[in-house]
């Protein structure tokens, strides 16, 4: 399934892959994240700057007019959209969730 990500989306989709897997998953969680990892380019494209570990900027305007298309295989929308639903019992801001639920809908494999 082809996608298109904005910045935001594929920092969190980064971070909601969880810490404990199976190997298939390990296997499926690699391939995700070195799909949708920041590159120099894309960081030089949007005025990307990271003070810190925890504080990063970048042009939103800019990343809404280039958004990124990747493509995903069934197995990794799978994979992200059942460790959304494991997060669902926990409690974070409506941010997160918002910019959580958008990836959960567009990595619906039955949208394929």
């Amino acid at each position: 399934m082809k996608t298109k990500l904005l910045i935001k989306e594929r920092l969190y989709l980064m971070n909601v892959l969880p810490q404990q897997n199976s190997l298939i998953e390990y296997q499926l969680k690699k391939s995700i994240i070195q799909k949708v990892e920041i590159t120099d380019e894309d960081k030089a494209l949007v005025d990307f700057k990271q003070e810190n570990e925890s504080n990063v900027t970048w042009d939103a305007k800019k990343d809404m007019d280039n958004p990124k298309e990747f493509e995903f295989t069934d197995q990794e929308c799978q994979y992200v959209r059942k460790a959304i639903e494991a997060l669902s019992d926990g409690e974070h801001p409506d941010e997160y969730w918002i910019v959580v639920m958008l990836l959960y809908d567009k990595l619906d494999v039955t949208k394929c």
